[in-house]
C-alpha cells in the first residue's frame, strides 16, 4: 500500500493540469481555425482561376469583365461604374452616343450652375481685410494657405510652405497666371465676375463674350458684326489667337450645315452676337455630343455604335479625365 500512496502524492494536482490542458485546448482550436480558413480562401483562388482561364471576372455592375481589369484601382473602377449606370437610362448595359451626350451635357449643367452658386459664397469669405467688394491677391493667397493647414506670421507661413509637394507649389503659380488673365480692371485684385472667370472660366458670361468678340473679329469679313452663313464656311483655321481655341468643323460642306441646324436659329441667313453666345456656351449641346463622340471613337472597339462596361475600362484614363467622370478638371485643362 505504500508504493501506490507515494505514486498518487507525486501525480499532479487537477489544479495544475487544467490550465495546461485548456491551454492545449485553445492551440487546438486556433489551428483548426486556421487550417479552415486557408482552405476557404485556397477554395476562392481556385474559383476565380477557374473564371479567369475563361476570360473573365465577377467584379462590376454590368456582368463579368475581363481579368486584367482587376488590376485598375478600385476608386476608379467605382467612378466609372457609377457615371456608367447613371448614364445608361434604359437599363439595358449599353451606351449609344446619344445616352452618353446627354449624359455629358448633364454633367456640364450640373458643374456650371455649381461654380455660379458658390462663386459669391467663396468670394464673400476670402474678401475680408479689408471687406471692400473685392479679392486682393494676398487674400486669397491667405485662403490658399490657410485650406493647407498653413496658418500664421509671414515666416511661418513661408516655411510650411516651403515644405509642401513640387506639385502644390505649381499650381499656386498657375493660380498667379490664371489670376492676370482674370483681373481686367486691377492685376492686384479681382471683382466678383472676374472672380468667377478665375475660379471657373468656363462659367464666366465675359469670357464667354470675349470669346464671340474674337469669333467675330476673325470671322466677321464686312465688320457688321453678323455672321453669314458664307463668312462662317469660309474660314481655314479655328485659331484665335492669344492661345483660344474653337471648335469647328472641318469642311465646308459641314459647317454650312451646322450654321443652319446649328447658329442660325432665327433662319434669318445671319448669327448675331445672341446666337453666338448661345453657341459658344459649353452648356450647348454640341459640346456634349462632340465629347461623346470622340470617346465612342476611341473606346468603341468593336465598331457597333455600342459601349459596354469592358470597354469603358479598357479605356479608363481618357473616361476618367473626360467630362463624363471629372469635368471640373477636363474644363479647366482646356481653359
Amino acid at each position: 500500500m505504500a508504493k501506490p500512496a507515494k505514486f498518487l502524492r507525486n501525480v499532479p494536482r487537477w489544479s495544475t493540469l487544467f490550465p495546461v490542458v485548456l491551454y492545449v485546448l485553445f492551440i487546438l482550436c486556433i489551428l483548426v481555425l486556421a487550417f479552415s480558413s486557408r482552405s476557404q480562401g485556397d477554395a476562392k483562388f481556385r474559383k476565380a482561376e477557374h473564371g479567369a482561364s475563361n476570360g473573365v471576372a465577377s467584379n462590376g455592375p454590368n456582368g463579368p469583365a475581363p481579368l486584367v481589369y482587376r488590376k485598375l484601382e478600385e476608386s476608379v473602377v467605382n467612378e466609372l461604374s457609377a457615371a456608367f449606370a447613371k448614364a445608361d437610362t434604359n437599363a439595358d448595359k449599353h451606351l449609344t452616343v446619344q445616352e452618353l451626350a446627354k449624359f455629358i451635357n448633364f454633367k456640364i449643367r450640373t458643374h456650371i450652375d455649381e461654380a455660379i452658386r458658390t462663386n459669391p459664397i467663396m468670394f464673400v469669405e476670402i474678401d475680408h481685410k479689408p471687406r471692400d467688394g473685392l479679392v486682393s491677391w494676398d487674400e486669397y493667397q491667405t485662403y490658399w494657405l490657410r485650406e493647407r493647414g498653413i496658418q500664421g506670421d509671414s515666416h511661418v507661413k513661408k516655411a510650411m510652405f516651403d515644405k509642401l509637394d513640387r506639385k502644390i507649389k505649381e499650381s499656386m503659380v498657375r493660380d498667379k497666371a490664371h489670376w492676370m488673365e482674370a483681373a481686367r480692371t486691377d492685376p492686384l485684385s479681382l471683382t466678383l465676375d472676374e472672380f468667377l472667370s478665375f475660379r471657373h472660366p468656363e462659367s464666366s458670361t465675359v469670357n464667354l463674350l470675349n470669346l464671340v468678340d474674337d469669333i467675330l473679329r476673325q470671322f466677321d469679313e464686312d465688320g457688321d458684326e453678323l455672321l453669314t452663313v458664307e463668312e462662317f464656311s469660309d474660314v481655314q483655321t479655328t485659331d484665335l489667337g492669344e492661345g483660344k481655341k474653337f471648335i469647328l468643323s472641318q469642311n465646308v460642306r459641314e459647317r454650312k450645315e451646322e450654321f443652319a441646324k446649328v447658329i442660325d436659329k432665327n433662319r434669318d441667313g445671319k448669327a448675331d452676337r445672341g446666337e453666338l453666345l448661345s453657341y459658344v456656351d459649353p452648356r450647348h449641346p454640341r459640346y456634349a455630343i462632340q465629347e461623346a463622340s470622340t470617346l465612342f471613337s476611341l473606346a468603341d472597339a468593336n465598331n457597333d455604335k455600342k459601349l459596354v462596361m469592358h470597354e469603358v475600362l479598357a479605356s479608363s484614363a481618357i473616361f476618367i479625365s473626360s467630362k463624363m467622370i471629372h469635368t471640373a478638371e477636363s474644363f479647366h485643362d482646356e481653359f
